[in-house]
């Protein structure tokens, strides 16, 4: 597993971001309301919104995406097709080596999956925000 930086090479990098984000179910987003356009989306990735931001590559293939915001937050995504083969493990575990200190990461109370995840490496509650639509 390798973790390759998104803003190298932001254009071939964006189809696979923008993918990952129209995979998401409600359960995985804690902060998008609708799906942008693929344009939309683009300009996002150009703007470079993250302090750091990776793509997931696995035996030559591109799985998913992990990022650290300026909050260190982490965010993880994984493509269905590769999600339960401990690549979002990998990935995370790849980040912490690479950025140590704290780190936090906003779930979605819903996301099961993404708590164990989290807990399996050593993450503990902190908070539970709520928010009116």
């Amino acid at each position: 597993m390798t973790l390759i930086d998104v803003y190298d090479d932001t254009l071939t990098h964006a189809v696979l971001l923008w993918q990952l984000l129209a995979e998401r179910t409600p359960e995985q987003s804690i902060s998008h309301r609708g799906m942008p356009t693929a344009e939309q989306h683009a300009a996002f990735v150009r703007s470079r919104p993250y302090r750091h931001w990776y793509v997931i590559e696995d035996a030559g293939s591109l799985v998913g995406a992990c990022y650290i915001t300026q909050q260190d937050e982490i965010g993880i995504g994984i493509l269905h097709v590769h999600k339960r083969q401990g690549h979002g493990r990998a990935a995370v575990l790849e980040l912490m080596r690479r950025h140590p200190g704290r780190l936090l990461a906003n779930i979605n109370p819903a996301n099961a999956a993404s708590r164990t995840l989290f807990e399996g490496l050593g993450f503990g509650l902190v908070q539970v925000t709520y928010a009116r639509a």
